[in-house]
C-alpha cells in the first residue's frame, strides 16, 4: 500500500467502488481466484491474504485501486483525487496501464476469491491497554505553538554541543530554543526539513512536497544562524527522510547516503564525500530508515534499511566495497502492514542486535483498525535469521526507541502512535524491561496528540536519556484537545539521574 511518511492516498471514488459491488456473486472457483490474486498481485508488492482485512475494505478500497492498476475499469477517475500532473507521471511510468493485464472473468475470479475470505467484520476495541502508575521518571516540558499556529512538526532533535532544541515545521522553519524551551531564534528554510546533521555549518534535508507525489524538489543545503541560505549541497532529490553521514568507501572522507522515499519510485542515494559524485544503491521506493553496521567485521559498514511502500521489507545491503552492495531481504511483510520504523538492538543480552519493528501508518487504501499493528520484536539467531518473539499491538504505531531508560542495565522501549485513537489514548506508550522478553507498560501521563516524530539522547548530559515529541496536526480535527493544538513539541526530561 501507499503511504507518506506517514500519509498517502485517499480511496478510489464511489462510482467505481459500486461497480465492484455489483460483482458479488459471480460465480467462479475460489482455488483459481486464490492462484491469479498470488499472480497478479505480488508483482508489484508483497501479497496481502484476504484475511487480513474486513470485506468492505476490500471491496470499497482496495480492490478497486488494484483493478486501475491492472488495466481495470475508468482510470480517469483518478483525476478526482490527484492532480492532472501527478496523473500523467503516473501513467507516464506505467502505473495505470490503458490495456487490461489479465480478462475480465480473471479479475473477477480475484475478487470473488477477496469477498469469500476476507475478515467479516471490523476489529472491536478488543486488545489490552492498560497500565500501571509510572511514577515521575519523565518531567514534561511543554514547548508551545506560535499564537494561532497549527503544529505541523516534521523534526524534533536534541543538540547537547550546542545546549539547543531544534524543531523543524511545514511551514519551512527551523526554530531553535535553549534546553529550558526559551526560543531562541528562527530559520527560514526552502522545504520543509525533515532530518539534520550538527556540524560548524549544519546540514539540513528538506523533503519538497510533504504529500505523495512524482516531483523531485527535495534539498539537501546549508542555512547559517541568521537565516542566510547558503550552499545548496543538492537538488532533485524525491521526497527525501533521512540522511546519514559515515565513511562508507574508507577512502577517509565520510559520505553521505540519502533515503529518497519517493512515491511509486524512489531510490537510495550514496553521495561520494570526496568527489561529490553520486550512485545509486538501490531505486526501490519507500526507504524510511537506516542503520549503519560492520556486521562481517570487515571494515566496511553494510546497510540496513526498512522499505516501507510497496514492497515492506527490511534489507541488508552487504557492503562489497568499490561502491558495490549485495543485497539480502531479511524480512517481509504484506503490502497492508504499514511498516513505520526500525530499530536495531539487543533486546534479550545475547549479544546480538535483534530487530525492533512498528507497525502503523493507516492512512493509505485500507484505513481501519488492523490486528497487526503494533510492536514487533525480532530475535537474531546469529545466523542472520530473525524470528520474532515478542508483539505488542496497538494501533497506528509510528516509532519506537529502544534505550535504557531508566538505568537498570535493560533496554525499554518507547513508542509513538501517529494514527492511535484519540478517544483510546495511546499516542505515547512507555515499556518498562523486566526481562525474558517481558514488558511492563506504564503511564507516564503524557498527553494525547498527533506526534508524528520522536528522538531520545542526554539532553543535559546528566546521564539519562530524555525524549522529545514532535505534534503534527491534520487540519481542523474536532476531537483534538487544547493540549494538542497548541504544542508543537513536549519534552520528556529524564529524572533518573
Amino acid at each position: 500500500m501507499r503511504k507518506f511518511v506517514g500519509w498517502g492516498l485517499i480511496a478510489i471514488v464511489t462510482s467505481v467502488s459500486l461497480y465492484y459491488y455489483s460483482i458479488q456473486n459471480t460465480p467462479t472457483y475460489l482455488s483459481e481466484g486464490e492462484i491469479l490474486s498470488k499472480k497478479y498481485c505480488s508483482s508489484c508488492h508483497e501479497y496481502a491474504a484476504p484475511q487480513l482485512l474486513p470485506e468492505h475494505i476490500w471491496v470499497e478500497k482496495v480492490l478497486p485501486e488494484m483493478g486501475l492498476r491492472l488495466g481495470i475499469g475508468d482510470k480517469n477517475t483518478l483525476l478526482s483525487r490527484m492532480s492532472l500532473k501527478l496523473f500523467d507521471q503516473l501513467n507516464n511510468i506505467g502505473i495505470y496501464p490503458n490495456k487490461n493485464l489479465l480478462s475480465e472473468s480473471e479479475w473477477l475470479s480475484i475478487v470473488h476469491y477477496y469477498r469469500s475470505n476476507a475478515m467479516k467484520d471490523s476489529l472491536s476495541n478488543s486488545y489490552n491497554d492498560s497500565s500501571t502508575d509510572g511514577g515521575r521518571l519523565f518531567e514534561q516540558m511543554q514547548i508551545h505553538s506560535d499564537h494561532g499556529a497549527e503544529p505541523s512538526t516534521t523534526l524534533v532533535r536534541f543538540i547537547p554541543k550546542r545546549k539547543e532544541i531544534w524543531l523543524g515545521n511545514r511551514s519551512k522553519e527551523i526554530k531553535k530554543y535553549s534546553l529550558e524551551g526559551i526560543q531562541k531564534r528562527i530559520i527560514h528554510t526552502p522545504s520543509p526539513v525533515v532530518d539534520a546533521i550538527d556540524q560548524t555549518n549544519p546540514i539540513y534535508l528538506g523533503i519538497g512536497n510533504m504529500l505523495p507525489n512524482e516531483d523531485r524538489n527535495g534539498r539537501m543545503f546549508h542555512v547559517n544562524d541568521k537565516g542566510t541560505f547558503g550552499m545548496l549541497l543538492l537538488d532533485s532529490l524525491h521526497r527525501p527522510v533521512q540522511m546519514v553521514r559515515s565513511d562508507i568507501d574508507k577512502d577517509g572522507v565520510d559520505d553521505l547516503i540519502i533515503l529518497e522515499f519517493g512515491y511509486e519510485t524512489g531510490q537510495v542515494r550514496l553521495v561520494n564525500g570526496k568527489t561529490g559524485t553520486t550512485s545509486i544503491i538501490s531505486h526501490q521506493p519507500g526507504a524510511r530508515n537506516i542503520h549503519l553496521r560492520d556486521i562481517d567485521k570487515d571494515g566496511l559498514m553494510d546497510i540496513y534499511i526498512l522499505f516501507a511502500q510497496a514492497r515492506e521489507q527490511v534489507k541488508l545491503f552487504h557492503n562489497l566495497g568499490n561502491n558495490t552492495f549485495q543485497e539480502e531481504v531479511l524480512l517481509r511483510f504484506p503490502s497492508v502492514y504499514g511498516s513505520s520504523y526500525l530499530e536495531m538492538a539487543d533486546m534479550n543480552n545475547d549479544g546480538l542486535e535483534d530487530l525492533v519493528l512498528s507497525f502503523g501508518d493507516n492512512a493509505d487504501y485500507s484505513i481501519t483498525k488492523k490486528s497487526f499493528h503494533g510492536i514487533a520484536i525480532y530475535i537474531n539467531n546469529g545466523k542472520g535469521q530473525y524470528k520474532k518473539e515478542y508483539f505488542y499491538p496497538t494501533y497506528g504505531a509510528t516509532k519506537t526507541i529502544a534505550k535504557d531508560f531508566d538505568n537498570d542495565g535493560d533496554l525499554d522501549l518507547a513508542t509513538i502512535a501517529f494514527f492511535s485513537e484519540a478517544e483510546r489514548g495511546g499516542s505515547f506508550i512507555y515499556f518498562e524491561n523486566k526481562g525474558g522478553m517481558n514488558f511492563l507498560r506504564k503511564d507516564h501521563r503524557i498527553p494525547q496528540a498527533k506526534w508524528l516524530v520522536m528522538e531520545s539522547d542526554d539532553m543535559d548530559n546528566d546521564g539519562d536519556q530524555d525524549i522529545i515529541l514532535g505534534n503534527f496536526q491534520m487540519g481542523s480535527n474536532t476531537t483534538s484537545t487544547d493540549f494538542s493544538k497548541k504544542t508543537q513539541a513536549l519534552v520528556l526530561r529524564n529524572n533518573t539521574k
